[in-house]
């Protein structure tokens, strides 16, 4: 019985480290995963977090797209469109990224 104790108190401890996880709070929201490595979170807050193997930079809501349901969110250095094909889930990033264009799609699951 006391082993099952200490099992179930190792767990809840494991889940609590997971939970506080710093990088969680950068990539709440709806994640897409470019084909060049880049992930990119778009938050309810009108911004989106892009990751690539430098770090992290912060996008915020740009007025392009067109029509509602294609939304950009973009820095000095890059643009990341949304709402595109196939079935609207479909994203483009472009700018100063590898390959200088990629296409990105969410759904997918990521470790985040």
């Amino acid at each position: 019985m006391r082993f099952i104790t200490i099992a179930s108190l190792a767990s809840v401890a494991l889940l609590a480290g997971c939970s506080s996880n710093p990088m969680a709070k950068y990539f709440a929201g709806s994640p897409y995963q470019c084909d060049n490595g880049v992930t990119v979170a778009v938050r309810d807050d009108g911004s989106a977090t892009m990751q690539t193997g430098r770090g992290s930079d912060r996008l915020l809501r740009d007025a392009g797209g067109v029509g509602p349901e294609q939304k950009v969110y973009s820095n000095p250095q890059v643009r990341f469109s949304t709402g595109l094909p196939p079935d609207g889930r479909g994203a483009e990033l472009e700018g100063m990224v590898p390959n200088g264009r990629a296409r990105c799609s969410t759904g997918r699951l990521l470790g985040f």
